[in-house]
């Protein structure tokens, strides 16, 4: 299931997965139940709920719980997606203008300023205020 050692380990700690048995050389073993809950476990987990709270979901949730967490998850998931197509579209904009400034053999620089002073306008102050 392509989990390491330090992961079973890490559960088996915070008390949400326990091997079926352990032999006299320390090895753990999973069987068909273990193995079942380490797939909700690592569900679970994609779908960032905290390790915290999964021993909660593994022995209290009912099935409308999980459809709960299932529909809240992929909404987080759209906006998640439409968030990086904003950025994708923002990119080749940039890109794009990048292209179109190169072709039009434009210079195109960012100069640093010295620093600029502001003053209040109407005043007879001989020194400028800074702000």
């Amino acid at each position: 299931m392509n989990v390491s050692v330090h992961q079973l380990r890490y559960f088996e700690e915070k008390g949400i997965l326990y091997p079926s048995y352990t032999e006299k050389n320390q090895y753990r073993m999973y069987g068909l139940d273990e193995i079942y809950q380490l797939s909700h476990i690592l569900l679970l987990r994609k779908l960032n709920v905290p390790v915290a709270q999964i021993e909660e979901c593994l022995t209290s949730y009912t099935a409308d719980d999980y459809n709960q967490l299932l529909e809240s998850s992929l909404e987080k998931v759209r906006d998640e997606i439409a968030n990086l197509k904003q950025l994708e579209q923002f990119i080749h904009k940039v890109l794009n203008e990048h292209h179109n400034s190169i072709q039009q053999d434009n210079e195109y620089r960012i100069r640093l300023l010295g620093p600029r002073y502001l003053k209040l306008s109407g005043t007879n102050c001989p020194h400028p205020h800074f702000y």
